[in-house]
């Protein structure tokens, strides 16, 4: 009688820990894990710049039949009312925490490619250079992704850039757009260093790789003191031949893997704009061909 009532007393223990281990598991994706307001609607306009030097001009338009103009307005793909926090290497898979310790570190994931949309600003413009190729920058006062230092800090965006020279893909920190020195942060992940999860188990155990996110800032043209004339940044998005068509597919989102990516940043609201400036490459060419 008596083993029966320790084997009784035995597995009530075991019973006990498990569920509460289920509710540490189930409940404890809190921290990192919450809303970011995002104006989605009038307040998001991408803006296509005028070239710098020669005939040429750079348009902007939400169709790849056009039509083309200076501005464009941007057509979401399922029209997120929020931001939540997803992780990604690459831009082909994205993954959503679903568990997390008491500390608010991530332990599991899963995959969510399919319900994307929802969790992000995503999109596509075409770009068009007219008359004359060019290099293609981003254009800074124009450029609006947010004004909040420690969303600024967290978030990223990802370009898939599509253009007769083939594919290629970026994803941009955002810090270069406000002063995110001084933000408060704390792990998200159990690994140390800035890391993203590449792919994850059958079970939601992640794989880390390091964070492939480049300086924004390094990829902005800066203005001439001539009207609507460039200086080309330190690297361009791509080039483009005279008349070409661009594809542009963006996502803006959390990376849910940055230290910044905390409740601090929740609740914010931001007005999107994307901007591109273009820089005549003509007389390059020909002093190449000399």
């Amino acid at each position: 009688m008596n083993d029966e009532i320790k084997k009784l007393k035995s597995s009530y223990k075991v019973a006990v820990l498990m569920i509460i281990i289920f509710i540490i598991m189930a409940t404890g994706v809190t921290y990192a894990w919450f809303n970011f307001s995002a104006l989605t609607s009038t307040n998001v306009t991408p803006t296509g710049g005028t070239i710098s030097v020669g005939e040429s001009i750079i348009l902007i338009s939400n169709s790849r039949q056009g039509p083309f103009e200076k501005t464009c307005k941007l057509v979401l793909e399922g029209n997120p009312e929020r931001i939540r926090p997803v992780t990604t290497e690459k831009l082909e898979h994205f993954f959503e925490a679903t568990a997390q310790n008491t500390e608010g570190v991530s332990l599991l994931y899963k995959n969510v490619d399919g319900d994307v949309n929802k969790d992000m600003i995503h999109g596509t413009v075409y770009l068009q250079c007219l008359n004359a190729p060019c290099d293609v920058y981003f254009e800074k006062d124009n450029l609006k992704l947010g004004s909040d230092n420690t969303a600024l800090a967290s978030m990223r965006l990802g370009l898939k850039i599509t253009s007769g020279r083939g594919e290629e893909s970026y994803i941009f920190k955002l810090d270069d757009l406000g002063n995110t020195a001084g933000v408060s942060g704390k792990a998200t992940i159990p690994v140390s260093g800035d890391k993203v999860v590449s792919d994850i188990s059958d079970d939601g155990r992640p794989q880390f790789v390091d964070d492939p996110a480049l300086n924004i800032g390094e990829y902005m043209a800066t203005k001439t003191d001539r009207r609507n004339e460039f200086n080309p940044g330190k690297s361009k998005l791509m080039s483009l031949v005279p008349d070409e068509v661009a594809t542009v597919e963006y996502w803006m989102y959390l990376e849910g893997c940055d230290e910044q990516c905390i409740n601090a940043a929740q609740g914010r609201d931001a007005q999107i704009s994307l901007a591109f400036a273009g820089v005549d490459t003509s007389d390059r060419q020909k002093e190449d061909v000399r």
